[in-house]
């Protein structure tokens, strides 16, 4: 008998139903996941769905998969936890691909950091791998219909603070932690990179890594997050409107020294005598000087051209380039210690010897440049106004030093501003140099104002730039003392000496009232922001901290002129003893300093220390100024005068301008730990330097040079005497004698 067709029909749906819903309930393994995944189905973006597949996975043998039974439990457990639909439906792809060997999701958790390694030891950034994690595009170019699935999650990269329970370090680079630890209550944090993907926010992420790693998450914070090029949806550097303009005044400044240098090079061929171009500048021919002011064989030439010793200046120049490569040395040691190290303890135990404090205690050679500054424009205006009979116009003045400093210092904070994060990448690099980037774009009109030093220092552009506004605003007021020592030297003296006695006593006054530090100490965790450090930006920055040294310096150009003036010569015995106490207070000064680091201090020892340490030094600098210009220095005075310093002091404005795109970029593109040594430190350190010298270099040529010949043409102008120098054709390219940078 026949069944009805109908009747047949019904049954075979049913029995189909039986079946499917029978295969459904069941637990999915691995293998059939993995056979049938396809990313685009929504049943795999199901975690519970995942959960269960993954635990049946154990009854499974010879799964060829990226991660461990226990790893693949801990990632499903963990993102059930999460959240966000999107974080956790995307947690949910990403694992399903893992475990069916898609590369994609492979290489996001290979770059995951996974589990702690030297943590004693001061290893507290676990990095895992940052370009891993971030190079998608390699996949998408492989990406066919036919032969790989579609690229379903975009990777973001975040640095996590995790409590790392149960550690104690060993060394400690800070004194905080090293309180706590003699406490008994001393707590480990680590930086934990982790890639994710870029539909989780900084909760999600927490969750879901504390979970995994199965430790403390103190913080996730999304500006530690970098996207790959994908998750934002730009493959091609955006160029905004600033950035664009940047680009042009650049381009344009290029194209006149292309233009000025090609000029330059067709008068040479044309003339065959270079020589008579020099000759026909000095005639003051303003357009021939306008014209090759942008010459980069003009420019380079006057850079590496020695120099007549007028009124024994000579010897500043080797003064003024030791002096900035140990202030660049020693940056670049305050960086390295503040970046992530393999043996912290290397670093921190140099603090405890003397031997290397002039490095991490250069701070004094700042004040070398403030007393230089100071000297040479009382010793330079003191001449002018004999030469001029007193008058002399100070706006001038004024003027003249705001377009020799501001265009160079312009086209610095303007990288700063739009292409600086654009050039680099790391694990760091978002966090501090886009922090630099909203920084000067918060506060750039006070950096030109060379006021940021006492103004909206929560937002101060360019670690490094404290020093022109402090230099900026004692040259506005310096020439109130060197007038009256000029003038009324009756009462120009007795000014001039109680402003260098309140000035030295500003900061044991403020050391003690404030019960600061002795000085600014390197600590690693101190040094990773120095913006952020209180006692940097609250005192150390501060021209009322700094003055003494530049007061020291006008006293002392003002003891040069006289001396010269009188061709006064000092005995013998007096210049020996005078050198020998200054070297024993001026290294007892420097070196001294190791001493904060050894053992605690108290108030009294900040005190003390804080004052002395800087009258010391600069009294001991002083006198080394003098008794090379004055001709008391012997064959010291002939090293330092020595022509190969003389292209260093002319780059030690555009050098000190350039050290922090250096330093800052080196430190924000490590990927690990580095390991240091004696070796090692002296191969970053002159890395940095030769660095920070070729930048300097293009910024001399492309925008301090010429602007220097287009101000003396147009001050000229205005009055003021161009030829006031007999060695004219020698004077620097870059500023003029009365700024040091």
């Amino acid at each position: 008998m026949q069944m009805p067709n109908s009747l047949a029909i019904l049954l075979c749906i049913l029995g189909c139903a039986c079946a499917l819903n029978k295969i459904i309930d069941s637990p999915p393994n691995v293998i059939d996941v993995i056979a049938r995944f396809n990313g685009s189905t929504e049943k795999y973006m199901n975690h519970e769905y995942i959960v269960s597949a993954v635990n049946s996975s154990h009854e499974s043998d010879n799964v060829d998969v990226a991660m461990t039974p226990n790893e693949q439990q801990l990632f499903a457990y963990s993102l059930t936890k999460v959240q966000g639909r999107r974080c956790r439906q995307d947690l949910n792809s990403m694992l399903m691909a893992i475990l069916s060997g898609q590369r994609w999701a492979i290489a996001m958790y290979d770059a995951m950091a996974k589990s702690a390694t030297g943590i004693e030891n001061g290893v507290l950034h676990q990095f895992g791998h940052f370009d891993e994690c971030l190079d998608q595009q390699r996949f998408y170019a492989n990406i066919s219909d036919n032969n790989s699935t579609e690229l379903l999650v975009h990777s973001k990269y975040c640095l996590v603070n995790i409590q790392m329970n149960g550690f104690t370090m060993q060394t400690i680079a800070s004194r905080q932690k090293e309180a706590l630890n003699r406490n008994g209550v001393g707590v480990v944090f680590a930086r934990w990179g982790t890639c994710v993907p870029s539909t989780c926010n900084s909760t999600d992420i927490a969750v879901f890594l504390q979970n995994y790693i199965q430790r403390s998450v103190v913080n996730a914070n999304e500006s530690a997050c970098q996207l790959s090029n994908f998750a934002i949806g730009r493959y091609e550097l955006q160029v905004d409107r600033g950035t664009f303009i940047y680009a042009f005044v650049i381009f344009v400044f290029i194209l006149l020294a292309i233009l000025s240098t090609a000029y330059h090079g067709y008068l040479i061929y044309a003339s065959n005598q270079a020589d008579e171009l020099s000759k026909r500048a000095l005639r003051q021919e303003a357009l021939t000087i306008a014209l090759l002011s942008f010459s980069v064989i003009e420019n380079t030439k006057k850079l590496f051209q020695a120099s007549k010793d007028q009124m024994g200046l000579n010897s500043i120049n080797g003064i003024k380039a030791l002096a900035m490569l140990l202030i660049l040395a020693g940056h670049a040691l305050s960086f390295i210690y503040g970046s992530p190290t393999y043996n912290e303890a290397f670093v921190a135990e140099q603090t405890k010897t003397p031997t290397f404090a002039f490095l991490y205690n250069s701070l004094l050679f700042v004040d070398t440049f403030l007393l230089l500054s100071g000297f040479l424009f009382c010793r330079i205006l003191l001449i002018e106004l004999e030469r001029r009979g007193g008058r002399i116009n100070p706006l001038v003045l004024y003027v003249g030093r705001y377009i020799r400093l501001t265009p160079a210092y312009m086209a610095i904070i303007g990288f700063y501003m739009t292409w600086f994060p654009s050039i680099g990448s790391g694990p760091l690099w978002q966090e501090r140099i886009v922090r630099e980037q909203e920084r000067c774009q918060a506060s750039w009109w006070l950096n030109i104002l060379y006021v940021n030093n006492y103004f909206n220092t929560d937002k101060f552009c360019m670690f490094q730039s404290w020093y022109l506004s402090v230099d900026t605003q004692l040259f506005f007021i310096a020439p109130i003392f060197i007038y009256f020592l000029y003038k009324v030297r009756k009462y120009g003296k007795p000014l001039l000496i109680v402003a260098v006695v309140c000035t030295i006593s500003i900061p044991f006054v403020v050391t003690f009232v404030r019960n600061l530090d002795p000085t600014l100490l390197v600590y690693a965790d101190e040094l990773i922001d120095l913006p952020s450090n209180k006692y940097y930006i609250g005192y150390y920055i501060k021209t009322h901290m700094r003055a003494s040294a530049y007061f020291i310096g006008l006293l002392t150009g003002f003891l040069a002129h006289l001396m010269q003036e009188k061709s006064t010569k000092l005995p013998k015995v007096l210049v020996r003893l005078t050198w020998l106490l200054s070297v024993v207070i001026g290294v007892a000064s420097m070196f001294s300093i190791y001493l904060f680091y050894t053992s605690s201090f108290s108030t009294l020892d900040s005190v003390l220390y804080a004052g002395f340490h800087k009258i010391g030094w600069n009294l001991s600098v002083a006198w080394l100024v003098l008794a090379a210009t004055t001709g008391h220095a012997g064959w010291l005075q002939k090293v330092l005068s020595s022509r190969i310093f003389v292209p260093i002091s002319r780059l030690t404005y555009c050098a000190y301008l350039s050290n922090g795109l250096v330093e800052l970029y080196h430190s924000s593109v490590v990927r690990y730990a580095s390991y240091q040594s004696y070796v090692n430190l002296v191969n970053y350190m002159f890395s940095h330097i030769v660095d920070t010298f070729i930048l300097a270099f293009v910024l001399c040529l492309l925008f301090e040079s010429p602007i220097h010949a287009l101000e003396r043409i147009l001050l000229r102008n205005a009055g003021r005497k161009e030829n006031h120098t007999k060695s004219g054709e020698n004077q620097s390219p870059s500023t003029s004698e009365e700024h040091v940078a």
